[in-house]
């Protein structure tokens, strides 16, 4: 991959004009300003197309949009961090095993809090309990779902949960920008970066939600965190972990497939080489993984608990069962029909299949399981 753009956004300009479309101007803390440099020059390396590129800084001027609704409301509202955390239960492992389905599964349970898509990208004014329904947020997400069209590489719920850190992470600067083919600069800063100011502000966006809208025990899931897990843990100190796992060499093929897909969609035709985004695929989640599985030592076995990809699609309900007793819960009846009723409604193949081999990204099995050997063996992969 190669930069084809030369012309330059300010910090300044992505700033300004983030605080001319809502009339605020405190950002709060500074901690996202080298965040926001870095993502300046790592688009300025990507071969987008005009549309691409207008989207890209889009997302960033609406980030910072968003950090200035949030700050006018816990100003005028400081009683909305007057809150406490219960947990949370993050749901972490590689992208493509399970991850989403688990979430979902767990947030049938009424005793959890989740992130949902429309709160998520719109905190303010936080959800009241009751009123939800009337909410044009809601309402807005819900016409959106209609027409959604990928459900074959991604299911998307607007009541369901979102991944949290896909819309909190950019508040700091600190998106993954996983659609975007990010030079390795920028991701070589992102996974050595603490994170520590990151999960400081996604706790306080936390509470902000929570404050009109119990519970407070959230259930949060994103594959980067997997990267993060030290950090997640000092942050939130009584946090329980779910990891999701399946054989990476269906993994990555699938990783490296929905990526490249989303790069064709902003990029430049035949910019982006198949073969780079496998092995951009392969090696930036192998590092993820020895990452996470470090960080699982340091923080104890004891509060993790893993779920195979290959249980929940054989029998869901006795993986849930196992779950929920390592987790010091039970299954009511009206959660196990309601576990039953999903799994029929997003059994594999419902909604289309998504087509791709590892070859076809310059992969092949052999090399994946090396990259992953030790989480191979470790887990009967």
């Amino acid at each position: 991959m190669t930069a084809t753009h030369t012309d330059e956004v300010s910090a300044e300009a992505i700033l300004a004009e983030a605080r001319a479309s809502t009339g605020f101007s405190a950002f709060g803390p500074d901690d996202f300003r080298e965040g926001l440099q870095r993502n300046l020059s790592g688009m300025a390396a990507i071969p987008f197309t005009p549309d691409g590129r207008k989207a890209a800084y889009a997302e960033l001027v609406a980030d910072m949009a968003k950090r200035l609704r949030i700050e006018a409301w816990c100003n005028t509202h400081p009683e909305s961090q007057d809150q406490e955390i219960d947990g949370p239960l993050l749901v972490c492992g590689l992208p493509r095993t399970g991850t989403t389905a688990t979430a979902a599964m767990l947030a049938l349970d009424g005793r959890f809090r989740f992130p949902r898509p429309w709160e998520g990208n719109s905190p303010t004014p936080p959800p009241v309990l009751g009123e939800e329904d009337q909410d044009p947020r809601v309402i807005a997400a819900r016409e959106m779902a209609r027409h959604y069209k990928d459900s074959a590489i991604h299911l998307f719920n607007p009541d369901g949960p979102e991944e949290d850190l896909s819309m909190l992470a950019g508040l700091t600067m600190r998106h993954l920008r996983g659609r975007y083919p990010m030079p390795d600069n920028y991701m070589e800063w992102w996974i050595a970066d603490d994170f520590r100011s990151t999960y400081a502000y996604h706790e306080r966006v936390l509470k902000l939600l929570q404050s009109r809208r119990p519970p407070n025990r959230w259930l949060l899931k994103a594959p980067p965190h997997l990267f993060k897990l030290e950090a997640f843990a000092a942050q939130y100190p009584n946090a329980q972990f779910v990891m999701t796992h399946r054989d990476p060499t269906k993994v990555i093929a699938s990783v490296s497939s929905l990526y490249h897909t989303f790069y064709e969609r902003q990029c430049v035709p035949g910019a982006i080489d198949k073969h780079w985004s496998g092995r951009r695929g392969l090696e930036f989640w192998a590092e993820g993984m020895r990452q996470g599985l470090a960080a699982r030592a340091r923080i104890g076995e004891h509060r993790f608990v893993d779920v195979y990809n290959r249980d929940l699609i054989q029998d869901p309900i006795g993986a849930f069962e196992k779950l929920y007793d390592a987790l010091g819960l039970r299954i009511e009846a009206q959660l196990r029909s309601k576990l039953d009723a999903y799994h029929r409604q997003n059994a594999a193949g419902q909604f289309g299949s998504h087509r791709y081999t590892p070859e076809e990204y310059g992969l092949d099995e052999g090399r994946i399981r090396q990259a992953f050997r030790d989480y191979v063996e470790r887990f009967g992969l």
